[in-house]
């Protein structure tokens, strides 16, 4: 199909929200009191290449199969959270919001000098904990636990022509490590595994002359799932925090930020 290139494209950018969507860690450990509460907001900003990926399906009846390379893949992440103190060491908190995202797709044909696509506002959210296991002088030890699903489509209609991506997936990052006191702010930094699992469906119509009809689905799996992070939290006024840091896996990079008021 004409569009073929394009779509495909269009498929993996959507992949990228949360294929490498790490998002906002935070410190690894709890920072709320039993029964206490905190609301704030995080953002995010996360560049990578992906590893090529691959589409399978049907044009017209017959098999088909293709591959994409995504490069310069930026993803921004914008994220209301309410967290609240199961007790003293633990902590759950869940999150709403919205992506943005841009990429470069590219398929293997030497012609092919690649497409640049750009979604907005994708609605994502999720759920995540910390639980602080171990605590020594100025330093605590913790554990976190992050989920965030996506399940979106997009579609586009012209006169001989109708297209449609369907795409839901979810994500699962764990991270450990300190959490330091130096006084007045809070180091942090630790290592982190993240996975992914997801499906995307696309189905094209096109009905200049005889209707040719295209499906293909790929499923979504990370291409690294390795990562570190490390990061600050600053006390502002009373009860309230600055958080910054930055993560990286071993295809791409992010930089994230956060405030929270705790009552």
């Amino acid at each position: 199909m004409k569009k073929m290139t394009v779509v495909l494209g269009l498929i993996v950018a959507m992949m990228s929200v949360n294929a490498f969507g790490v998002g906002f860690i935070g410190t690894p450990t709890a920072g709320l009191e039993k029964g206490q509460w905190n609301v704030g907001a995080n953002y995010t900003y996360m560049s990578m290449d992906l590893a090529k990926t691959k589409f399978t399906g049907t044009e017209d009846g017959s098999a088909i199969s293709t591959k994409l390379s995504i490069n310069d893949n930026n993803i921004q992440r914008y994220y209301a959270v309410v967290g609240y103190g199961l007790t003293d060491a633990w902590e759950a908190y869940v999150q709403l919001g919205i992506a943005d995202v841009k990429a470069q797709a590219k398929t293997d044909s030497p012609d092919d000098t690649g497409t640049g696509h750009n979604f907005d506002n994708n609605f994502a959210w999720g759920w995540g904990t910390r639980y602080t296991f171990h605590e020594q002088d100025n330093i605590r030890w913790g554990a976190s636990l992050q989920m965030n699903w996506l399940d979106t489509s997009w579609d586009d209609k012209s006169a001989d022509e109708t297209e449609q991506i369907d795409y839901s997936s979810y994500d699962l990052l764990f991270a450990v490590g300190p959490t330091v006191d130096m006084g007045g702010w809070n180091l942090y930094c630790g290592p982190f595994y993240y996975m992914i699992s997801g499906e995307i469906d696309y189905k094209g119509t096109e009905t200049n002359g005889a209707t040719s009809v295209t499906k293909l689905s790929g499923d979504l799996e990370a291409d690294s799932n390795i990562g570190g992070f490390v990061g600050a939290q600053i006390s502002m006024m009373e009860n309230s925090t600055l958080t910054t840091e930055l993560s990286f896996t071993g295809s791409g990079w992010a930089i994230g930020a956060g405030v929270a008021w705790a009552f």
